[in-house]
């Protein structure tokens, strides 16, 4: 996992960070999009109100982040992740008390405020281990994103059954109070252990001696060059803003479908919860892959390798493939890897927030639109038919897309089809 000749003390760093990064990682996908499987209909019942009002904050919350991404970004940028992701984690753990007083209240407004802040304060989480990942790995970056993939992975297969086993065991109010304390006891670990460069800690990238710094500034200390006009002039820009738009609409829009696709093609329901928990379990080992075809060919080329698969899966519903199709759920994991990769990788690891709060909104917004996508064609049409012809083409089209991603910026200087890091590393040496 770490370089051979990594120092102790990076090694012990850097696995504490890991580990916390993965739980972040699972927790942020579980609070912010899984619990809704759980909380739905004991809140439906109990208040009496209907289902859309019942998830309505975090409903409202998946439309927000889009543009709340970009204010956390930028604080990221400014200040670091030091402090900023406990006090996400503490945010989140009183968004899950509001959720439980707002359920024995019967007050809809507590709960929708709690679900709000769930749903929001989840992308100031991954906006944080993303920066710690850009700044302190190098070398393996690609196979630790890759890890933190499998947490999202993990986190499909095993949360809704989790969470109902505490509902079940605890009743609403104290699966809530678990959630609630696992966040605040995430929020004071985060705040000891984690820190935005290793620098912090008297440390170096990869735990390796460097010749050269690059970017040894603090947060504060440290100034982009990028802006949103300079941004907007480049292909590699839009190349990843259009294709990481397509692959979180082309995930979010299967999986919302995924049964109901899966039904129409006479699969019967327990083959496709079988299919879930495969595949969804393969996952977690195909993410770590992914992050080593970056790490040994470029994110660049292993987003051409990905996208390959995102229009093979989706090609599956097109033919009514259903085990192809079902591959959709292990290929998958491949998007929320390959978009820090690519930003990291054009823009150099420092960069990220600052670039990755502009581009975000565009790609958050194509994403945003998988789900209408699917039920609208649906309603309009009486099958899926179209809409995975839709989707496909627009994958194709993505493929294309990382095919010419090619160019990388790091120091303002461009270089061309550059993979290999130690490479530009010598390249900026003398100059």
């Amino acid at each position: 996992m770490f370089e051979k000749n990594a120092s102790k003390g990076f090694k012990i760093r850097a696995l504490i960070i890991l580990i916390l990064g993965f739980i972040t990682m699972y927790c942020s996908g579980m609070f912010g999009t899984d619990i809704i499987n759980v909380v739905q209909n004991p809140i439906t019942e109990k208040l009496g109100c209907s289902t859309t009002s019942a998830v309505l904050g975090w409903t409202v919350g998946g439309y927000t982040v889009i543009f709340v991404a970009f204010i956390f970004s930028t604080i990221i940028m400014k200040r670091g992740v030091h402090g900023f992701a406990s006090l996400a984690f503490f945010v989140m753990g009183i968004g899950a008390i509001l959720v439980s007083i707002g359920y024995s209240m019967n007050s809809l407004a507590l709960i929708t405020i709690g679900g709000f802040l769930l749903k929001n304060f989840l992308q100031a989480l991954q906006l944080s281990i993303f920066q710690v990942i850009a700044r302190w790995f190098e070398k393996s970056r690609g196979f630790v994103l890759g890890l933190m993939g499998a947490a999202f992975a993990l986190d499909n297969s095993t949360s809704s059954t989790g969470l109902t086993f505490l509902y079940g065991n605890l009743g609403f109010n104290g699966m809530m109070m678990i959630v609630a304390v696992v966040m605040f006891l995430m929020g004071v670990l985060s705040f000891i252990f984690i820190r935005t460069t290793p620098e912090e800690f008297g440390l170096t990238v990869d735990g390796l001696p460097q010749e050269k710094e690059v970017h040894t500034e603090s947060p504060m200390e440290f100034q982009s060059k990028w802006n949103l006009k300079t941004l907007l002039s480049l292909k590699e820009s839009w190349s990843i803003l259009i294709g990481i738009g397509v692959f979180n609409l082309t995930l979010s829009a299967v999986i919302s479908q995924f049964f109901n696709s899966l039904l129409h093609m006479n699969v019967s329901m327990n083959l496709c919860m079988t299919y879930m928990l495969i595949f969804g379990l393969l996952g977690i080992v195909i993410s770590p892959v992914f992050g080593k075809l970056i790490d040994k060919m470029g994110a660049p080329k292993a987003g051409v390798v990905i996208s390959f698969l995102y229009c093979i899966s989706v090609a599956g519903f097109c033919f009514q493939i259903p085990l192809l199709a079902a591959c959709s759920i292990a290929f998958f994991v491949g998007a929320p890897i390959i978009q820090p990769a690519l930003t990291m990788h054009v823009f150099g690891g420092p960069e990220y927030p600052a670039v990755n709060r502009y581009l975000s909104i565009g790609s958050n917004l194509i994403g945003a639109c998988g789900i209408p996508l699917m039920t609208v064609l649906y309603d309009t049409t009486g099958s899926y038919h179209i809409a995975y012809y839709l989707l496909l083409a627009l994958n194709i089209l993505v493929l294309i897309l990382m095919s010419i991603c090619k160019n990388t910026y790091v120091e303002g200087i461009k270089k061309e089809n550059y993979h290999e890091k130690d490479e530009l590393q010598s390249e900026l040496g003398t100059l």
